[in-house]
């Protein structure tokens, strides 16, 4: 049992999904869910009518007839006639990954989040399906794995590039470093009220400048860490600067800025849990 999900039947196939679909009677009546086939088929699992099953062309496989276990309005996941499954993630959640992982849990599926974003793991392998969309599996031994894996976008830094674009800002570095060490933290600390709108061209000069005042400030009040002490007095705030922090905050802003200079593509390896690496700086 996956999230508290319960009745929910074990599918590993269109024959069994179809059989399921021919036995289970529609609910009677004339009340809102009249008509539907309850995908739970006992005693109990026929008054969830959130999970039901039904019988279309599926559109992702060349409009084959396909039987579709539904939660609520969504068919999560599709048994297509051609031997495929269809995961469906337009609308992921704990309840949806849990549906998953219930119906596929006879080729030992898992569904969840890992870093915000879905995952199903099979067979010692992990597939990512982009929350949104849907990615079409195939029946391999005893697990299942896409037919066309989806691959996240993974940003590796360039360093002879990145090394060019930090040259250019230089100058700029070595003043706020220079300030960081002779200057009281609480009081850079005050300059982080609100973010500058800082032209980036105009820290690559050799000579100081309005804008360096203003984004040196804010970069360094930003590498300003403060924390609580006991003493005497009571608990007391205290402030501490590094100048390596200060370069650091200063390295992130310009790989935001230059992001398409420094970073290159890659995609990640098939069948591989990984993060999006770097996706942070092109937000």
């Amino acid at each position: 049992m996956f999230g508290g999900l319960t009745d929910i039947p074990r599918i590993s196939s269109y024959e069994q999904a179809l059989a399921l679909f021919e036995r289970v009677q529609p609910i009677k009546g004339k009340g809102v869910n009249a008509g539907i086939k309850p995908l739970c088929d006992t005693a109990t699992g026929r008054r969830k009518t959130q999970y039901s099953i039904r019988k279309k062309k599926h559109p992702a496989a060349a409009s084959k007839q396909a039987i579709e276990c539904v939660l609520y309005d969504t068919p999560v996941v599709t048994f297509v006639e051609d031997g495929t499954i269809y995961i469906d993630m337009s609308y992921p959640s704990k309840t949806t990954h849990a549906f998953v992982s219930e119906i596929l849990n006879d080729f030992r599926a898992y569904c969840s989040y890992r870093d915000g974003k879905t995952w199903l793991h099979c067979g010692g392998k992990d597939w990512w399906i982009p929350n949104g969309h849907g990615v079409t599996f195939k029946v391999v031994g005893d697990g299942i794995e896409p037919v066309r894996p989806r691959l996240m976008d993974r940003y590796v830094v360039n360093r002879s590039k990145a090394k060019e674009v930090y040259a250019k800002y230089a100058a700029f570095i070595s003043h706020c470093v220079t300030i960081s060490k002779v200057t009281d933290p609480q009081q850079m600390r005050g300059y982080i009220v609100s973010e500058p709108s800082t032209d980036f061209s105009m820290l690559q000069t050799a000579e100081p400048n309005d804008e360096w005042v203003q984004e040196g400030f804010y970069s360094i009040g930003q590498a300003v860490v403060s924390d609580f002490h006991w003493g005497e007095d009571g608990l007391k705030r205290t402030y501490a600067l590094d100048p390596k922090k200060v370069r650091q905050v200063i390295l992130d802003k310009l790989k935001r800025e230059h992001a398409e200079e420094i970073f290159e593509v890659t995609k990640a390896e098939a069948g591989v849990y990984t993060t999006c690496l770097n996706e942070e700086y092109f937000r």
